[in-house]
């Protein structure tokens, strides 16, 4: 059978363990904030894309709009002549 390894004081080990511990709940905490850093800037780039899909969205019904008042007018025209 192979040799148990000795256990260190349980103080020590104790103390050792509450250290890594609270390293690694720093890191989840850092991790989280930057987490919702990047999250937010994803957020304001989706917005920013929205809008400007929005705007061309607006542009090309404009445009269209403004096409079927010509085609209109000039329908009018040939009809009175």
């Amino acid at each position: 059978m192979p040799k148990r390894k000795k256990r260190g004081n349980s103080k020590a080990s104790g103390g050792s363990l509450t250290r890594s511990i609270s390293l690694l709940r720093s890191e989840v905490k850092l991790g989280n904030q930057e987490l919702h850093t990047r999250l937010s800037d994803l957020r304001d780039e989706m917005r920013t894309g929205f809008e400007q899909v929005c705007r061309y969205i607006d542009g090309f019904v404009k445009l269209h709009e403004t096409l079927d008042i010509e085609r209109r007018t000039r329908v009018e025209r040939l009809e009175a002549s």
